[in-house]
């Protein structure tokens, strides 16, 4: 299968405890009458991993609202995958941190601006606000891979986080250009977009970070592979997300004919990588 990746992220719920305002993962184009039960996550990790997956990512919304994140985590440990997590952080405790060792492999922190104001300007504001220092040494400590996602827009392109990221020592530092999906950020995207020059200045002031893998727009589209909460796989672009049938009920192969992903972009942007 050409279009399949062997890295995913399931996007396993879509409720978040924070509204970012460049989330290109609200799922707001449809409703979620509930989350997918246990057995049913449970089939799509085992379809995917059946056709060649070798890594999960739970993402959401808030992959740590979903109330049966635990089982899954464990299960796609269980059939021989390599499990990560990307967060906002606010609902992460040093008590499921302990109990999550040795079943997660990467705990995924998205952090775009240390400054509170600039979080306020953003959305990524919550009642649990985390505090990244505290969170990244209990993560480090407790021997996790750790993983940053930065999303540079209108509010933090001007911003040095080297300091910050010489002491976080993050095994990867994925930042992305904010990008624009109809029917996911459109309405206030034009408060958040920066222009292609912004993104590359931010990009070279922390040319030094030793893992930094940078992702502008042309690199994020159609180069992931990615489930929705209702278990579709879905293809990301700037007009419109374009939806499979459902993992649920249809083959891998039929599903992927749905949508059009581009395998060489995934390689370009470094999809595949020592995990």
């Amino acid at each position: 299968m050409d279009k399949f990746f062997e890295t995913a992220s399931f996007h396993i719920i879509k409720p978040c405890n924070m509204k970012c305002k460049f989330c290109y993962a609200t799922f707001n184009a449809f409703k979620v009458e509930r989350q997918l039960s246990r057995d049913e996550a449970f089939t799509i990790l085992q379809k995917l991993k059946d056709a060649g997956l070798q890594k999960i990512t739970f993402a959401g919304g808030e992959p740590m609202l979903y109330k049966h994140l635990d089982d899954c985590i464990y299960y796609a440990k269980k059939i021989g995958l390599t499990t990560s997590i990307i967060t906002n952080g606010s609902l992460i405790t040093t008590a499921w941190l302990i109990k999550m060792k040795g079943l997660l492999d990467w705990v995924g922190i998205s952090i775009d601006s240390l400054n509170h104001q600039t979080n306020e300007k953003i959305g990524r504001i919550s009642k649990q606000t985390p505090d990244y220092a505290e969170l990244i040494s209990s993560i480090k400590i407790m021997g996790y891979k750790l993983k940053i996602n930065t999303v540079v827009n209108s509010y933090n392109h001007f911003e040095d986080m080297n300091e910050f990221l010489n002491w976080a020592q993050p095994n990867r530092w994925k930042v992305f250009q904010a990008l624009r999906v109809e029917n996911q950020n459109n309405d206030s995207f034009d408060e958040m977009k920066i222009t292609n020059e912004q993104f590359e200045s931010f990009i070279t002031r922390h040319k030094l970070q030793p893992n930094i893998v940078p992702e502008n727009n042309e690199h994020m589209t159609a180069s992931y592979l990615l489930i929705d909460p209702l278990g579709r796989l879905y293809e990301n672009n700037t007009s419109n997300n374009t939806y499979s049938r459902s993992l649920l009920n249809h083959s891998i192969e039929k599903c992927l004919s749905d949508i059009d992903l581009n395998r060489k972009m995934f390689i370009k942007r470094g999809g595949i990588y020592q995990w």
